[in-house]
């Protein structure tokens, strides 16, 4: 689905410079339209209350059907498509725009010649800084330099945005002035609509962004960490936090619960000790040296294991602390699941509420590695899909285990969910 979207996006975008060529009708006004429109969807479908919106479109329509469930639901999870062909295509043709204010008379393209030096500087600067993030960006850089990428996507993308608007209102207003009715062309103008409605979608999640003290650290264990945080969050959503409100990790939902003494909503998150932050993390709980404060973001967007609400019966992998967002759905919908549980010394490591959890469900598998080893996952997933009768696979584990359970169940034609990795 992520390649599907690729292609869907770039015949869209080959299609009009097609037509452009064909007519005769590029011009900076065409290109400036067309640029900033694939900017505009490639920052839409990262806002956190449109992906609420897909996710749970994208079940509705699975729950009215039979067949096609997983594209739909698919079809949301890798998003990150559209996401990523439509910035290339926006840097595209913002190329395209600064080839024409080059004037190149060769250019059988170039149909308008700007000679103005404010916007020239404003276009290279503006492609120069899309360049570094799309090199950023490129898989095998992202995941070596992720710090890097998370910084240069964060702070170089706000840069863009911000002399996007300063080049396109000075070139609007430019055009508007020599209009009959300047301000009525201002404000119907589609590129400056759209600029309006990308810096709202940028700056909402981070409207919603809070800094508390009231939250809990407790480590059940040696590698686990649980963080309790007010607030309330649907079943199969996932959470932002921070430590400086800088560097941001995203954590499923474990479970949510109502404290008597504060009358107050919590929302609980099982995190393991997976990487650097937060093994550190841990290490200085396990000290006694908890943050003073936490930075977390109110809006809770949902996660590829929200599309278990599109199937009437699933089975589960998870491996280790991968458990923690499938508790909510075993509270919520247990009837649904069949679970298998790959970990080592599940009651010790996280504690007697959740082994008790997992531990009274008819349908959950529990696999210590301690005691016999580690089982073949993907087989694992095939024999229980085999005996629940089940429609899906989600599978909530490492990379390396997560890919094999996917490539597995659907080379045998089952529906496979699992994270993509995709930052």
């Amino acid at each position: 689905m992520h390649i599907f979207w690729w292609v869907l996006v770039s015949l869209v975008n080959v299609l009009l410079l097609i037509d452009f060529y064909q007519t005769i009708h590029l011009t900076d006004v065409s290109t400036a339209i067309v640029s900033v429109s694939n900017v505009l969807v490639a920052v839409l479908v990262r806002n956190e209350l449109i992906l609420h919106l897909l996710y749970r479109l994208a079940v509705w329509i699975s729950v009215k059907i039979i067949r096609g469930k997983y594209y739909f639901n698919s079809g949301v999870h890798h998003i990150g498509g559209v996401h990523a062909s439509c910035a290339i295509w926006g840097l595209l043709w913002l190329i395209i725009n600064e080839w024409q204010q080059l004037g190149n008379p060769s250019d059988l393209l170039s149909t308008s010649v700007s000679s103005d030096p404010i916007s020239i500087a404003l276009s290279s600067i503006l492609l120069t800084l899309l360049v570094i993030i799309v090199l950023t960006a490129i898989p095998p850089l992202r995941h070596k330099f992720h710090d890097t990428f998370e910084i240069s996507h964060r702070y170089l993308g706000w840069s863009c945005l911000g002399i996007l608007v300063l080049h396109q209102i000075r070139f609007q207003f430019t055009i508007a002035l020599n209009q009959a009715y300047p301000l009525e062309t201002l404000l119907t103008n589609p590129v400056l609509l759209m600029l309006v409605l990308m810096i709202f979608s940028v700056a909402l999640p981070w409207m919603s962004v809070e800094c508390i003290s009231n939250f809990r650290m407790d480590c059940p264990s040696e590698g686990v960490l649980v963080i309790t945080i007010p607030g309330k969050a649907d079943v199969g959503t996932f959470t932002r936090i921070s430590l400086d409100g800088i560097e941001w990790h995203s954590f499923s939902v474990a479970g949510t619960s109502f404290n008597q003494q504060t009358s107050e909503s919590e929302i609980h998150l099982i995190i393991g000790a997976t990487g650097d932050w937060t093994q550190n993390l841990i290490r200085q709980v396990k000290k006694g040296n908890l943050p003073k404060q936490l930075w977390v973001r109110r809006v809770k967007p949902p996660g590829f294991m929200f599309s278990i609400n599109a199937y009437s019966r699933v089975v589960v992998i998870a491996t280790g602390a991968g458990i923690a967002p499938v508790l909510p759905h075993v509270r919520k919908n247990g009837d649904k699941l069949c679970i298998i549980w790959v970990g080592n010394n599940h009651k010790q490591t996280y504690g007697e509420e959740i082994w008790s959890l997992l531990n009274s469900h008819s349908r959950c598998n529990i696999f210590d590695t301690g005691v016999h080893g580690r089982p073949n996952v993907e087989q694992l997933a095939i024999q229980a899909v085999r005996d629940f009768r089940a429609q899906a696979v989600f599978c909530v584990s490492n990379k390396a285990v997560t890919e094999k359970v996917i490539k597995t169940c659907l080379g045998k034609g089952i529906p496979a969910y699992g994270a993509t990795w995709d930052s």
